[in-house]
């Protein structure tokens, strides 16, 4: 009987059992990636694989699906998701990928989170600003279905968006031109790799300087250069988010039911000698944007 008992006593002992198996292909060892890897490794009750692609010449991803059988898959970056987006009977979770949320048709198999900011949270902090037109340069090709909701966002909020689409970063640069004087209030920068490169973005901080006009923008690293607020992704935080998406399919729920979601949490930064540079003097713009319960 005492052996009985304490069998039972062993069996009846807590113990975390892994979910299932998650495999995590990452382009590259950076900072963001890293970070959002780690809190999504933290989060999902699962053994947990990395695979970072740089690491490799080539890389036959389908083949070590087929060797390895992870219950679910999560790219973090542009070229793991591309190199996965194909792979089918597994469902993936994306992260830091543009083209998730380009208006491409997304496989059965594929959610995620989209790297821009929900548009509604840019309309409340313009209209702090004190901001009615607002130009932004974008690429149909990588932006266009962002673009179509921030214009219904900037419908809704009274504010007017000055579309300049463009398909080079060569007529990005021409068509600041175009935005000048009460053609805008201040320029929008969104993360498209053809409005933002070297030379683009050059462009865009000296107009800044010359119209004495804004820049709005989703990265801080662009504050050290002239933009006057970001808004800023929070990997941590979006790791969590992604974790939680991988927990659902790991329990069953089918990812045409977890569809891709924006952002859930973000940091607002400013440039205040900017700001005051510029005349704009708004209410404290932290209160906007209160940090939301994870």
């Amino acid at each position: 009987m005492k052996l009985l008992l304490l069998l039972l006593g062993v069996l009846l002992i807590p113990t975390t059992v892994p979910a299932g198996e998650l495999l995590i292909v990452q382009s590259v060892r950076d900072n963001a990636g890293s970070e959002l890897q780690q809190s999504v490794s933290h989060t999902v009750p699962a053994r947990v694989q990395v695979l970072l692609l740089n690491d490799y010449a080539e890389v036959d991803l389908p083949r070590i699906v087929r060797e390895e059988q992870p219950d679910v898959l999560l790219t973090i970056g542009e070229s793991a998701y591309r190199a996965c987006r194909k792979i089918r009977g597994v469902p993936l979770v994306a992260v830091m990928a543009i083209s998730l949320g380009a208006g491409r048709s997304i496989p059965a198999n594929v959610t995620g989170i989209d790297i821009r900011i929900d548009p509604t949270r840019y309309m409340a902090l313009f209209k702090a600003l004190g901001l009615k037109r607002i130009g932004v340069e974008y690429d149909p090709a990588r932006s266009g279905l962002y673009l179509a909701k921030a214009q219904h966002a900037a419908t809704l909020a009274g504010i007017e968006l000055a579309l300049r689409p463009v398909r080079e970063p060569r007529e990005a640069v021409k068509s600041l031109e175009s935005l000048k004087g009460n053609a805008s209030d201040g320029l929008w920068l969104l993360p498209d790799p053809t409005t933002v490169t070297a030379v683009t973005l050059a462009a865009d901080f000296n107009f800044s300087l010359e119209q004495k006009k804004p820049v709005v923008s989703y990265t801080e690293e662009h504050l050290r250069r002239g933009a006057a607020v970001t808004l800023n992704q929070e990997w941590g935080s979006m790791g969590l988010q992604a974790g939680q998406m991988v927990g659902r399919l790991l329990g069953g729920t089918p990812p045409r039911e977890i569809p891709p979601q924006s952002p859930r949490n973000f940091r607002l930064t400013c440039n205040e000698s900017v700001l005051s540079k510029l005349g704009i003097h708004p209410p404290p713009l932290e209160r906007l944007f209160p940090k939301p319960r994870e």
